[in-house]
């Protein structure tokens, strides 16, 4: 028989253990709706492809061009080449850029090598360097629309204005055609055709008066210098020529210089005037001009043209010398629309004598010149 103890604490132990069943039961509803059962996991989306880059054709050039500039200016990227501590520059570094240069068009290679200039002044290679660029801007002038290049195109010549009185310096194709009247009695006509062989070469053959009477000539001219970059000309000319009465033949070498600065055009010229006549007589010859341009087809000039004769001793005068000096001033026009080529010049001006010893061809004179330039 159980005790009375017993008997009187069974009641708490069944009431304590259905307790703890019902908290088990309360903790494992409680976890469950805490933690769901996982479902499958999501499937990523495929990465999209990046589009192919455009193909462009300039970029390759581009990429060149970009190799000489750094990232903080327009200095060519030079770095890793020794350097000369003099100058800055080596035989390496100036044949590295010739040959990367080389590479691209006639305009990017003249900007790289400014900037060589730029980067280096003092570079050995300087003189080379500055021929190439002239090189480079005749060829770059020289070149038509169409990717021909050509002797005397519009496009690619020096336009430099012609003189009224003085002898043209700058080698064209071109037809002349101009008249001179002068009081009391003084009669010109001039008329010449001359033609471009090479750009900086031409022959020339026509008639026209000089002060000693009409006279068939024939000649060349050579420009030892004709750059559209600097804008100057320097050009030797032999005349031939044969004078009608008296009849006897001469011979005018000369030598003329020519600059552009900006609007305004100028040039000097001079040289000497042989005739073969009872002797070698020299004349001397020259003068200078200047040009301003008002507008694309108008301008004004103002000349000067010197002819002189020293007299030997045993001559009428008993030595002294014969002159003859006159001031020409005019306009000058481009028929035509603005910014078209201008092929037609029409110049129009008046003659004054200003010093003048012995000679007096005339006391003044208007004149009129047209040229066309083929």
């Amino acid at each position: 028989m159980p005790s009375l103890r017993t008997l009187l604490l069974l009641p708490l132990l069944l009431a304590s253990t259905a307790a703890s069943a019902a908290d088990d039961d309360e903790d494992d509803l409680d976890l469950d709706d805490e933690l769901p059962m996982p479902g499958p996991a999501p499937v990523p989306a495929p990465p999209v492809p990046a589009p192919p880059p455009v193909p462009d054709d300039g970029d390759e050039k581009d990429d060149d061009l970009d190799e000489f500039r750094d990232t903080e200016g327009d200095k060519l990227d030079l770095e890793d080449e020794d350097t000369d501590p003099t100058s800055g520059d080596t035989e390496a570094v100036y044949r590295k850029t010739l040959e990367r240069l080389a590479k691209l068009d006639l305009d990017e290679q003249i900007e790289g090598w400014e900037q060589y200039l730029a980067q280096f002044p003092t570079t050995p290679y300087r003189s080379r360097i500055e021929k190439q660029i002239e090189d480079l801007t005749d060829q770059l002038y020289a070149t038509r629309p169409g990717g021909e290049t050509g002797v005397d195109a519009m496009d690619s010549e020096l336009d430099f204005a012609h003189p009224l009185q003085l002898e043209n310096i700058n080698p064209r194709t071109r037809f002349q055609a101009a008249f001179e009247y002068g009081l009391p009695s003084y009669a010109n006509l001039v008329l010449d055709y001359e033609h471009a062989i090479l750009r900086n070469l031409s022959v020339h053959g026509g008639f026209r008066r000089r002060y000693l009477g009409f006279n068939a000539e024939v000649g060349a001219r050579y420009a030892f210098v004709k750059s559209p970059r600097t804008k100057m000309l320097v050009t030797g000319m032999l005349d031939l020529r044969v004078n009608a009465n008296p009849a006897y033949p001469g011979i005018r070498p000369q030598l003329g210089i020519g600059k552009q600065f900006g609007k305004l055009d100028v040039m000097i010229i001079g040289g000497t005037d042989l005739t073969i006549y009872q002797g070698v007589v020299p004349n001397l010859t020259g003068g200078a001009s200047l040009f301003y341009s008002f507008s694309d087809r108008v301008g004004g000039f103002a000349e000067t043209y010197l002819y002189a004769r020293t007299l030997g001793p045993d001559e009428q005068f008993g030595g002294g010398t014969y002159t003859f000096d006159v001031a020409t001033f005019g306009l000058k026009f481009y028929p035509g629309k603005e910014g078209t080529p201008r092929d037609k010049e029409i110049n129009f001006g008046a003659t004054v004598p200003y010093a003048q010893q012995y000679w007096q061809f005339h006391f003044g004179s208007i004149m009129g010149q047209f040229n066309y330039y083929l």
